[in-house]
């Protein structure tokens, strides 16, 4: 066993409670991924993670577990939101010092919070306090192990000091006494300084001009460590027995520091110097002796008084015999200039070098915000396009029925029915006819209604919760502690809304669909008719056929074909439109991620929707200009066509209903795209819904669980005659810097970036990209329903189509919940 004659110090550990992380991640994980991947076994791993690395008593041994823990936090906290309206899981711990400055007694508070943040701060301090005890566990007079132990407090002061700014960047401070920006300064100080203090015992050997340097630097490192633990904030939870160390120690090396000066100053021959430095040597030294409190220490520091006494007297002899040199006044003398040898290593990530990460396959939350991004637009240039194109093609469909065309190049006369008209009427027979219209547009009202049903039903539950928490509220005053219903479900609240828009825009796009039918059901109940049926309802008229070779219905013909062409196309546009490739764009982002360019995502998303879109929008342009010329073309010889029919009778009746065929074919093909859209609309919107009610039901079950553990606590508060605590959870967030306690320099170009999952005040990581999940997180796991196109044939660019423009991401929700046992803080 290592024993300790320089009173090496160590940092307490932080005890962690038990919490079973399982249960809520799973239920987060299968709403948001459904069935496609299980990641029970990942879950379960990473709950046994957590107890094998957290639940046990000391790390002098091994803390390989601990360091892999750490590695999945920051592995998972893009991926799971963990927070108190989303992933619902009570982090709870025991602090490692007691305010008041002592490590003994029942005093530790106990402490909690719903932020992955706090968790991780929590294992970041126990690795601090893990590297800290596997240094003092190595046996000094083995050169190997006083490398390793050099390296184990470097690594100790590089994790408080990176903690430090962590837990200011996530406003952690309030937290918990071991978080106190002051105490994480002197503590990192305290690890630089115990390192620096083995470089000094390696280093007092070599010249001592070197070793005076070095010295130097333990000298300043336990000054810092001591000016911060001195701090108000600090100098009432760093225990006093540590807070006299920092200050002795820094008297012994500033001793140790002027000593070799002074043996410098021999080899220099300037006795007089060397004299002065002794002198210097001996004042500190002696500080030393009479301000240490800690009776183990005290050998040590009147060896050192010892050493100095006798090299002073030795140095004063020679000089008042032999040399006769002035000495210096001591505060004339030049101040020696450390040489920072002991650096804060960087936290990095991984820390383990064969970190595997538990959740590899799930996708990141960024990413996910990417890919909705792109889905979203993708989904709003799809239905632009398209209403581009299907406008197009009705403003085209609307000039060929008022022209009767192509029936009237067609009409034989008598009680025939033109070609096209009787292809229409096998189209319309053959996708079922009137009786599919009507079976289509009946259900509806019924999908519609199952929707509404189930969107009501979650509104009541968010309802009936938020008016029983201010109901016990109201009762229970300044007891009530959690967290006020109304601020956790605003992101429900604005879920529900959107969801309710979506209905709403639902509503009125089938209010169009009904007209359109309404006005056009008496045609299509003819073309839907045998065709000796439909032929005895045509009106009978004098034959035409004397125009049948004219040069007028010869280029008519030829228009029709060209215009046959155009509609072919189009099918053609559309499709790819509605097939664009997002493999390849998801494959894109998913390697720009893992590249840590994440602020790229936006560039690809609007790189990939130009690249695929370009070319479509060029072609759909193209048609539409190409459409123009055709109509003015069919105009004009349409117009020749009549006047050369003005010598053959023929009745207008006829001809108005062949019209009205024409404008009813193209009616019942709208109409059955739009309830065909509709109806598939609705029954993907149905499974969102159920899957909201489900967030909704979980977050209920798990607030009403929270309530009965804090009436619990209420009502052994009102027995025990105390009031309860108030939870870590409410009490205010905010970071408190201490300006006189900053952490040593922290090595900038290797700073790792700090996680996104706290508070203000960042918003943006050090590298510049967006936080991930900072308060208001929204979730893109779900593509909304990509629409049943508006009714209206005109698309309106203000308004959304049927029932909106594109995905939409979703917001935060609280899935499932680990609640803490007591409130926080509340004494052992």
């Amino acid at each position: 066993m290592a024993t300790n004659p320089n009173q090496f110090l160590t940092v307490p550990s932080k005890k962690a409670f038990d919490v079973n992380v399982s249960t809520p991640i799973k239920n987060f994980i299968k709403t948001m991924v459904g069935d496609k991947e299980d990641y029970s076994a990942s879950v379960d791993g990473l709950n046994s993670l957590r107890a094998e690395a957290l639940l046990r008593s000391n790390y002098k041994d091994d803390c390989s577990k601990l360091l892999r823990y750490y590695d999945q936090i920051c592995a998972i906290e893009h991926k799971l939101p963990i927070t108190e309206n989303q992933i619902r899981i009570y982090f709870k711990w025991q602090d490692g010092f007691v305010s008041g400055g002592s490590l003994f007694g029942s005093k530790q508070k106990t402490n909690g919070s719903w932020k992955l943040a706090y968790e991780k701060a929590c294992v970041l301090f126990n690795i601090g306090h893990a590297y800290s005890e596997l240094a003092l566990a190595q046996n000094l007079s083995i050169d190997d192990q006083m490398k390793t132990a050099l390296r184990y407090f470097q690594l100790a002061s590089g994790v408080f000091s990176f903690l430090k700014d962590y837990v200011n960047a996530n406003s952690l401070s309030d937290l918990s006494v071991d978080f106190e920006p002051a105490v994480l300064a002197s503590m990192s100080w305290l690890m630089l300084a115990q390192a620096a203090e083995l470089i000094y015992l390696k280093s007092a050997s070599l010249k001592d001009d070197i070793a005076a340097k070095v010295a130097a630097h333990a000298a300043d490192c336990y000054k810092e460590a001591y000016t911060s633990s001195k701090t108000e904030s600090a100098k009432k939870i760093i225990p006093e027995n540590y807070i006299n160390i920092m200050f002795v120690k820094h008297l012994l090396f500033q001793s140790k520091t002027e000593y070799h000066a002074g043996n410098q100053a021999q080899a220099d021959r300037k006795y007089g110097l060397k004299v002065a430095r002794y002198e210097h040597a001996k004042d500190f030294a002696d500080q030393a002796v009479s301000k240490c409190t800690i009776a183990a220490f005290t050998p040590a520091l009147r060896a050192n008084q010892d050493e100095v006494n006798k090299a002073l007297t030795a140095a004063k002899k020679d000089n008042d015999f032999v040399y006769h040199e002035r000495v210096p006044d001591v505060k004339t003398l030049e101040v020696i200039i450390a040489q920072p040898i002991a650096k804060p290593l960087p936290v990095t990530f991984p820390i383990t070098p064969d970190f595997r990460d538990l959740f590899a396959s799930l996708v990141p939350i960024a990413l996910n915000n990417a890919l909705a991004a792109f889905s979203s637009k993708r989904a709003e240039i799809m239905n632009i396009e398209i209403n581009r194109l299907r406008e197009a093609t009705n403003v085209l469909n609307s000039l060929l029925a008022s022209l009767n065309l192509p029936a009237a190049i067609e009409d034989r006369g008598g009680r025939d029915i033109p070609p096209s008209v009787a292809e229409k009427s096998n189209e319309i027979k053959r996708q079922g006819g009137i009786n599919t219209l009507d079976k289509m547009i009946n259900d509806l009202p019924e999908s519609l209604q199952r929707n509404k049903e189930i969107l009501d039903e979650a509104n009541r539950m968010l309802d009936d919760e938020e008016r029983g928490d201010t109901e016990l509220r109201n009762q229970f005053k300044e007891r009530w502690t959690r967290t006020i219903s109304s601020t956790l479900t605003v992101p429900l609240r604005e879920e529900a809304k959107k969801y309710m828009d979506i209905i709403q825009n639902a509503i009125n796009a089938d209010r169009v669909v009904q007209e359109k039918y309404r006005m056009n059901r008496d045609c299509i109940v003819l073309l839907s008719k045998q065709t000796h049926e439909l032929a005895g309802e045509l009106p009978s008229a004098t034959a035409a056929g004397a125009l049948r070779d004219s040069f007028s219905v010869r280029e008519l013909q030829r228009l029709m074909e060209t215009v046959a062409a155009i509609k072919a196309e189009r099918e053609v546009m559309e499709s790819e439109l509605k097939n664009t490739d997002s493999d390849g764009v998801r494959a894109r982002l998913v390697a720009a991620f893992h590249q840590g360019s994440h602020n790229d995502e936006n560039s690809i998303v609007v790189h990939e929707i130009e690249s695929i879109y370009t070319p479509l929008r060029q072609q759909i342009t193209e048609s539409v200009s190409k459409q123009e010329q055709l109509v003015e073309n069919i105009r004009r010889a349409h117009q020749q066509f009549q006047n050369e029919k003005q010598g053959n009778e023929s009745s207008a009746i006829r001809e108005e209903m062949l019209k009205n065929l024409a404008r009813a074919y193209d009616a019942f093909q709208e109409l059955l795209s739009n309830l065909r859209e509709g109806t598939k609309f609705y029954n993907d919107l149905t499974p969102l819904l159920l899957k909201f009610q489900n967030k909704v039901s979980d977050f209920v079950f798990a607030r009403k669980t929270e309530k009965e553990d804090l009436m619990k606590d209420i009502q052994r508060g009102i027995v025990g005659g105390n009031q309860p605590t108030t939870t870590a959870s409410t009490q205010q967030a905010g970071a408190n810097p201490y300006a006189a306690s900053a952490a040593p320099p922290y090595p900038q170009s290797q700073q790792p970036s700090a996680p996104p999952t706290g508070g203000p005040p960042p918003t943006t990581t050090p590298d510049g990209s967006s936080l991930p999940y900072p308060g208001a997180y929204m979730q893109p796991f779900f593509p909304m329903p990509p629409g049943y196109n508006p009714y209206n044939p005109f698309f309106n660019m203000t308004a959304p189509a049927y029932p909106m423009a594109g995905a939409t991401q979703y917001p935060q929700q609280g899935y499932g919940v680990e609640k803490p046992q007591s409130a926080g803080g509340k004494k052992k």
